[in-house]
C-alpha cells in the first residue's frame, strides 16, 4: 500500500542541529555521554570473541560470544524499565560506570576462574548497549522538539563514525598486543562519557 494523502513529509535535515550537539548544554550532556558509550560498544563487541578464545574453542567461542551479544538485550529491557522509576540519566550512567569497570578489570578477570570469567562477561554484555535507548531518549528530550529528528539523525551519525574508526584500531592492537593491555583503552570512552554526563545527574 502507498502511504496516504495525509502523510507529512519528513522535513530535511537542519545544520542547525549540528551547533546545537556543540553549543547547548542540555543536548551536549547526553550526546557526549552517547559518544563515549560508543567509543567501548561496537570495539568491545569486535573482541569479545578473541576474549572467549582465551578460555573456549571452535564453535563454543562463536556460541558464548553470541551469548554475550545478545545479553544486552536484558540491559536495554531491564533498564527501560528501571527508567520510568529512577530517571534515563541515572540509569545510563550507572550502565556506563559497570561496563567501564568491567574494562578496567580485564586484566584480573582474564587470569580469573571460569565461574568468574563468565560472570564478568555476562555483567559487561548486559551493561555495555544497556544505556543505548537511555542516551537517545535523553537526547530526544532535551533538543527543541522542531529540531530532534536532525539532533538524533547527527549524534547518531558521528557516534557510527567514531565506532567505524575505531573499531579497526582496537582490532589491530589486539593483533599486536596482549588483550590485558587493550581492554582497559576501551574505558577511555566511558571516563569521558560520565564526566559529560555529570550535569544530567545534579
Amino acid at each position: 500500500m502507498p502511504d496516504g494523502p495525509h502523510l507529512r513529509r519528513s522535513p530535511a535535515i537542519n545544520p542547525r542541529a549540528l551547533a546545537l550537539i556543540w553549543r547547548d548544554p542540555a543536548v551536549r550532556a547526553p550526546a557526549f555521554g552517547y559518544f563515549g558509550h560508543m567509543w567501548e560498544l561496537y570495539s568491545f563487541w569486535t573482541l569479545v570473541p578473541a576474549i572467549v578464545a582465551t578460555r573456549l574453542a571452535g564453535a563454543a567461542v562463536s556460541a558464548a560470544a553470541f551469548g554475550i551479544i545478545a545479553a544486552g538485550f536484558l540491559g536495554c529491557a531491564v533498564g527501560g524499565l528501571l527508567a520510568n522509576r529512577h530517571g534515563s540519566a541515572r540509569v545510563a550512567a550507572i550502565q556506563l560506570a559497570t561496563s567501564c569497570l568491567c574494562c578496567l578489570i580485564a586484566p584480573a578477570m582474564l587470569q580469573a576462574p571460569g565461574p568468574v570469567f563468565a560472570a564478568w562477561l555476562a555483567v559487561w554484555g548486559i551493561a555495555v548497549v544497556g544505556d543505548s535507548p537511555q542516551f537517545s531518549a535523553l537526547t530526544a528530550g532535551a533538543a527543541p522538539r522542531e529540531l530532534v529528528g536532525s539532533v538524533l539523525t547527527l549524534v547518531n551519525s558521528i557516534g557510527f563514525a567514531l565506532t567505524a574508526l575505531l573499531i579497526p584500531v582496537f582490532a589491530a592492537l589486539a593483533a599486536a598486543w596482549p588483550l590485558a593491555w587493550v581492554l582497559p583503552l576501551l574505558a577511555l570512552g566511558p571516563v569521558a562519557g560520565l564526566a559529560a554526563m555529570r550535569p544530567l545527574l545534579r
